[in-house]
């Protein structure tokens, strides 16, 4: 075509050879350099694609960003070389409403370019991109749960059309929501064939040019994330790894950079994209803690979206603790060390690798298929994930593990067992509880007893809730529902089998029935009382007044039960077969103490008290102690005491005015213990080491003076003391000055 109008340009005057060549090149320059707005899902990706230089290095000299903005957000997005002039700037949006963007170059042909688009609401299966949710689970950024279940094809998209298309057409039928997978090649056991793609340019005869790469690697390998995408299928995409002949896992640190920026610039705005720096991190010889610390940083730094971030271990952890990791991805089979992790991480756990169902000779690659299944019921007790793997002998080395293919284990129909049960928990995530279970409190339980056999298993669950119960053999993928009335502590049967589970799910809340109360406190009287009983539904109540244990037959409440002689009352609230705890209560006629005969004109208002020094847990016996001073009080209080005393007991000593003849409530409350005597009788008795506490007891008093006497002790940390009086015709009140006396001193 060039020749073409080459030779036309010759034999044509000078403004219909502009006609010709400029004004086509002006109007594919303005094709290239605008972006016609248009409609964009949040979380979908928009790309601006320009055209550029071609000439020189165009991945090094040229610099290419954009600034996006919407009403409250604004975001730097930066573009990247894709070969043939052509520049592309990807970018996720986040928030629906109108967007403009503006480019930054040192190239003009690529600087000032403008544009808007409408970011609109998500539809079908596009949720978002994948975040931490409530400490060690995750979810999708519109919300929806996201319930891990990974598997591992490492090299899988340096295979060739044919195996992959095989791996995408296997992975849409198997149960697996995420995909561990390398950007580079992979050179190791059973991997030993050539890529068909190379992310750096090289020569003919194989030296790489760490400052070019090949679009067309990358091109294949955004397809195969494009493939991932549309199967739902979240792409844990590993940056660097130890198993290299090609010299990737040894450039230099400006070309680790370079690479890593790259990648930022082509990948992050896909949603569903993870980032793990590396596989078997530690095992990368050639790369300093150092090194993975500036990795992350960029990582960090230059990903706008801030996708999840981790590194996977060999033999050692990297710190999880680091701020830059998002969750931790572990290389293990001790699930037994999993609360230890959660609780020094408190990051969600991936056990990505927990070794692989398979047959080679290889420790890590032969899993029976019971024992990989069982790694993910493991992980669902103890409030993690886990991570699939399979590596069976094949006669090309074709395994699941590194390249793909098809899936030969038993454990994937399993998993897709295990993950229609992991689907209905609660979207909070289960939380360890025991070594055998996890669960939500009150609503949903996973016991499994994986390599044990139980026949039975008892049960201690919240009694006002009932359940469903099902044993589940996890291997044989039955589920059998036992009912859905249980409740409390319970005993069921088991099948005496290995990989057994059972899930324990609230089928309803049984309204707890409210016991009984009653007004006025206490059990003496002293010539009649009339007792209350306090229930939301009264109607329910029935009681008794000989003793007997009340039934539906016995006497409703429908008022107020008068007393007027000793009267056992028994009251219980019935609610079909449920019946409340019992209210037992023992009336009896109180004998009223008599007075003391003394001449009003010998006593003022006012006690005396004795103070002690000591350190007791108990209420000593101060009749047999001796007092370190001794003063008057106006009422019972702590006034004559330091603030900061501690270790001290005090003894108040008087007389008390009762003004009639009736039984009296004394009310207690004290930190630490304090007694109440009335005429040498203990009616309070509030012993012992405690905060603020209150106790109470009855005694019937005639009217006049009354021997009164208050013991109180303080061992450590805040001292109170206050007593109450209270009586059917007096109400509640602290016993003042005024009713308090002492003998006048002579």
């Amino acid at each position: 075509m060039k020749n073409i109008n080459k030779i036309q340009a010759g034999k044509l005057p000078h403004l219909i050879i502009f006609l010709l060549f400029a004004l086509p090149l002006f109007f594919l320059s303005c094709h290239l350099n605008r972006k016609p707005a248009h409609d964009i899902e949040i979380w979908d990706r928009f790309e601006l694609q320009l055209y550029g230089p071609k000439s020189g290095n165009p991945f090094k000299e040229v610099q290419l960003s954009a600034t996006f903005a919407t009403e409250g957000m604004q975001k730097q997005v930066t573009g990247f070389y894709d070969g043939n002039g052509i520049y592309k700037i990807r970018f996720m949006p986040e928030k629906i409403g109108d967007w403009s963007y503006l480019t930054q170059s040192n190239r003009p042909e690529l600087n000032g370019k403008k544009g808007t688009f409408r970011c609109i609401p998500p539809s079908g299966d596009n949720h978002g991109p994948v975040e931490v949710f409530n400490t060690y689970h995750f979810r999708h950024a519109d919300g929806t749960p996201y319930k891990q279940i990974g598997t591992t094809c490492y090299a899988w998209v340096h295979q060739g059309d044919s195996l992959e298309q095989k791996t995408l057409k296997t992975l849409k039928q198997a149960p697996f929501n995420k995909l561990r997978m390398c950007i580079f090649p992979k050179d190791y056991t059973y991997n030993k064939n050539e890529p068909l793609y190379y992310p750096f340019e090289r020569d003919s005869l194989g030296k790489n040019d760490f400052s070019r790469f090949d679009p067309t690697f990358w091109h294949h390998f955004e397809q195969r994330l494009e493939d991932l995408l549309e199967l739902g299928i979240q792409a844990d995409i590993i940056l660097f790894h130890p198993y290299d002949r090609w010299g990737y896992a040894i450039m230099p640190d400006s070309v680790d950079e370079f690479y890593l920026n790259y990648v930022l610039a082509r990948l992050s705005a896909y949603r569903h994209v993870w980032w793990s720096a590396a596989n078997e991190f530690d095992f990368m010889y050639s790369k300093s803690m150092a090194d993975w610390h500036r990795f992350f940083e960029i990582l960090y730094r230059n990903d706008p979206y801030h996708h999840l971030r981790s590194i996977h271990n060999g033999f050692v952890f990297y710190d999880h603790t680091l701020p830059w990791i998002t969750h931790a991805s572990i290389q293990s089979t001790h699930f037994d060390s999993a609360l230890v992790w959660r609780q020094r991480f408190k990051k969600p756990l991936i056990y990505d690798e927990c070794r692989y169902e398979g047959d080679v000779p290889e420790g890590w690659g032969n899993l029976r298929p019971q024992e990989m299944t069982a790694m993910f019921w493991k992980s669902l007790i103890t409030g993690t994930y886990a991570g699939h793997g399979e590596t069976y002998k094949h006669p090309k080395d074709i395994l699941w593990w590194s390249k793909g293919g098809e899936l030969h284990g038993q454990s994937p129909a399993r998993l897709a067992f295990f993950k229609s049960i992991l689907e209905q928990t609660p979207d909070t995530g289960l939380e360890p509880i025991d070594p055998f279970s996890a669960g939500k409190f009150g609503e949903h339980y996973i016991y499994y007893f994986g390599e044990q056999a139980p026949t039975q298993w008892t049960f201690d669950l919240p009694p006002n809730i009932r359940y469903c119960v099902e044993v589940i053999d996890t291997w044989e993928m039955k589920r059998e529902v036992l009912g859905d009335k249980f409740s409390g502590k319970f005993t069921i049967d088991l099948p005496g089998k290995k990989y057994i589970a059972v899930r324990i799910t609230k089928t309803d809340l049984i309204f707890p029935i409210k016991d009984p109360d009653y007004t006025p406190k206490g059990s003496l009287f002293y010539d009649q009382v009339a007792v209350r009983l306090i229930h939301p539904y009264p109607h329910t109540l029935r009681y008794t007044l000989d003793g007997s244990i009340p039934t539906i037959h016995s006497q409703p409440y429908i008022g107020s039960i008068l007393i007027t002689t000793d009267t056992p009352l028994r009251v219980l609230s019935i609610e079909g077969e449920r019946t409340s705890q019992l209210l037992s209560i023992d009336y009896k006629k109180a004998e009223l103490l008599p007075a003391i005969s003394m001449a009003a004109d010998r006593l003022e208002n006012g006690l005396e008290y004795s103070f002690y020094k000591g350190t007791w847990e108990q209420m000593p016996n101060f009749s047999r102690l001796t007092p370190l001073r001794q003063g008057q009080a106006d009422k019972i209080d702590l006034s004559m005491v330091d603030d900061q005393e501690d270790y001290f007991g005090l003894v108040f000593q008087g007389y008390i005015l009762i003004p009639e003849d009736q039984v009296y409530t004394f009310y207690s409350s004290s930190d630490d213990g304090s007694f109440v005597f009335i005429d040498g009788k203990r009616v309070v008795t509030n012993d012992g080491i405690h905060g603020i506490v209150e106790q109470m007891g009855q005694i019937g008093l005639k009217q006049g003076f009354h021997k009164f006497e208050v013991w109180f002790f303080d061992n450590w940390y805040g001292h109170f003391i206050k007593v109450d009086i209270e009586s059917p015709t007096m109400m509640r009140r602290e016993v003042s000055a005024k009713m308090v006396f002492r003998r006048k001193v002579q």
